[in-house]
């Protein structure tokens, strides 16, 4: 067609005005309609796409000397045999071990837009743009639905062209590809399912460029609105805007069905992945995983027995130390069973991320919040098994038992915080605090250090301490602190004095003591502490604006460590897309392996469940029996409740 014929002449299209252009293609959209989505008899393709898929194969062409080719990570077999004909066609040549290289993962650097590139952008946009306000002025009948049913044959057949989104996130100038993703085509072409592919993946493990741009790409879908794609601000009818939602969640969905995408993110730094968290997408890929049964069915189990835990080691231990610890002890073996358990869930975790990526494995312990599980469960299971009537006397065995105390609610507060969003924000804002906290309490430590020798010093030589008292004969004032043996006694007694705790008399003794009394109280009650109210204003006022990302970048770790703990009891077989073919024994081999584990992952959650529910019972019948033995009132009463209706609810 003549349409054709003046979108491959690049000589004239260059020389030509843009408006002369625009004011040509408007008069054959005008007269014929169709000739914007006739295809070429030779190429098969519609105005304008040949230019494009041209520009697209000279980036990605295995000749090109700055080009790196990036992974996905191993995906399983079933994804690979899924992947679209146009995706599959460079994996398979890769495989046979042909010269032509895997375009989908295949990322050239330097990349650059040509002008007539350019120019075949914009008249695509203009062309969309004008047959949508055609379909508008016309009212209704037949001629708008023909001019709307070819804009939606040019927003497919451009939506179609292999990497598209993928080249353009690519251009290594900024406000070129930002310029791109501003066009209505570009546009309509995000919101299309065929536009996303595993090659969003392997940006994610790519290099610092290839993640930002990946991030950005969540970033344009997200920010998308059917003003921008249409080109002009008119008023749209509700169909169209049911329209629109309909491929917003089309392509969303289509973000969610791709395999390793959470795990890939999880490699991002923390800054990243709050920002690639806080966009709509990522929060739907979220709710969607989380929603799904087996996660939720998974994390009611796990919350069930952690509660078991927390109550029976609690049971365990005012039993061991306030009456005796006989040999057969159902908390003891309840609090062991559920600890190990744990302890092999995180190994697990462990193991199936490192089928994936190692990198996984780095950002696994990278969280502190894993340390906390795995210290406080190993810390159970060690002093269950110390709990004895010659080994309660030593003194450093309660420290210890408050410790795992501790680190068993911090890791319920760890829980809580993927629940909900305000409840995360305030979780994370405590530790945002005690972060942005870390050189002003270097400063106050070096403080509290400086004055309390300055006074103990000061104390000694002039006279005024006691000689020859014993540690248990000292009084519990100022003086006597810092006229202690222990340093230990004067620095607590100066960090006493700026939590309120202060006699004016103690720091009479001499007139040097008193001008460093009134110097320290000055500095740090009135100078440090007013500036920690103001490091906590200003580090609690940015959390709340980070709040969604911050939430979001707790569900994304919890997410990866949920999907790889379901990994273990898939059906799925994953492999390296490079060796796919190559080890088709190794394959055999390892289906085989991941049945057999399969299966006693399954028999050691279901024994488990048994033992929790039988040791439970008889747990409850223990309580129940100091309940009665001690009229009541012992401190385990609460607990016998709690038992009561939580062994139901396992069953």
């Amino acid at each position: 067609t003549p349409l054709h014929v003046f979108a491959a002449n690049e000589e004239l299209a260059l020389t030509s005005t843009l408006q002369d252009a625009q004011l040509l293609i408007e008069e054959m959209i005008v007269s014929d309609p169709t000739c914007v989505t006739t295809q070429c008899l030779l190429e098969g393709k519609i105005p304008f796409v040949d230019v494009i898929i041209s520009w697209i194969e000279a980036i990605h062409s295995p000749d090109l000397r700055y080009s790196r080719v990036l992974s996905p990570g191993r995906i399983s077999q079933c994804t690979f045999d899924g992947l679209h004909r146009s995706d599959r066609s460079g994996i398979e040549s890769h495989r046979e071990g042909t010269e032509k290289h895997d375009r989908m993962f295949r990322f050239p650097t330097n990349v650059s837009t040509t002008p007539f590139f350019r120019w075949s952008l914009e008249m695509l946009s203009f062309i969309i743009t004008k047959l949508y306000i055609l379909s508008k002025e016309n009212g209704r009948g037949p001629i708008p639905r023909r001019y709307t049913k070819c804009r939606e044959i040019i927003i497919e057949n451009v939506a179609s062209i292999p990497l598209l989104c993928k080249s353009i996130l690519l251009i290594h100038e900024n406000d070129e590809s930002h310029r791109a993703f501003k066009m209505p085509i570009i546009l309509n072409a995000l919101l299309n399912k065929n536009s996303i592919g595993m090659w969003l993946v392997a940006m994610f493990r790519g290099d610092r460029f290839t993640k930002l741009r990946a991030i950005t790409f969540l970033e344009h879908i997200s920010n998308v609105k059917i003003t921008d794609m249409n080109g002009v601000y008119r008023h749209c009818s509700q169909n169209e805007y049911d329209a629109f939602l309909e491929k917003r969640m089309e392509a969303y969905q289509a973000v969610a069905n791709l395999e390793g995408i959470m795990a890939a993110m999880v490699l991002l730094s923390p800054k990243k992945i709050e920002k690639a968290a806080s966009t709509s997408i990522i929060h739907y890929v979220l709710d969607e995983r989380i929603g799904r049964p087996s996660s939720l069915c998974f994390m009611l189990f796990d919350l069930t027995i952690y509660i078991f835990l927390m109550i029976s080691y609690r049971v365990n231990l005012i039993r061991c130390l306030e009456v005796t610890c006989s040999d057969w002890d159902s908390p003891r073996y309840l609090v062991s069973i559920i600890a190990v358990y744990f302890l092999c869930r995180d190994i697990l975790t462990v193991i199936s991320m490192m089928q994936t990526s190692k990198q996984e494995v780095w950002a696994f312990f990278r969280d502190w919040w894993n340390y906390v599980e795995s210290i406080g469960m190993a810390l159970v299971l060690w002093t269950t098994t110390l709990l004895s009537e010659e080994l309660v006397e030593s003194t450093y065995l309660p420290i210890i038992f408050a410790l795992t105390i501790g680190l068993l609610w911090i890791k319920m507060i760890g829980f809580l915080k993927n629940i909900n969003m305000q409840l995360s924000t305030f979780i994370l804002a405590v530790v945002e605090i005690l972060k942005d906290m870390r050189w002003f309490l270097l400063v106050m430590t070096v403080v509290i250090l400086m004055f309390g020798e300055m006074i103990e010093i000061l104390m000694k030589t002039s006279g005024t301490c006691k000689v020859g008292l014993d540690q248990g004969e000292r009084l519990l004032s100022g003086a006597e602190d810092f006229c202690s043996s222990l340093a230990w006694d004067s620095y607590v007694r100066i960090y006493g004095i700026i939590v309120g705790d202060v006699s004016l008399e103690d720091f009479q003794e001499t007139t040097a003591i008193t001008v460093l009394f009134i110097i320290f109280t000055l500095f740090c009650v009135v100078v440090l502490l007013n500036i920690l109210i103001a490091i906590v204003n200003d580090s609690y006022a940015k959390s709340l604006a980070r709040s969604y990302g911050l939430f979001g970048k707790a569900r994304v770790e919890h997410v990866s460590r949920q999907l790889a703990r379901e990994r273990f009891v898939s059906t799925k077989i994953y492999l390296d897309i490079e060796d796919s073919t190559k080890r088709n024994f190794s394959n055999i081999v390892k289906r085989c392996l991941f049945r057999v584990l399969r299966w006693c992952i399954f028999a050691f959650l279901l024994a488990v469940v048994i033992a929790v529910n039988v040791l439970s019972v008889d747990t409850w019948r223990l309580l129940w029996l100091d309940r009665h033995k001690y009229g009541g009132e012992v401190s385990n009463q609460e607990a016998y409740f709690i038992f009561k209706f939580l062994s139901p609810l396992l069953v």
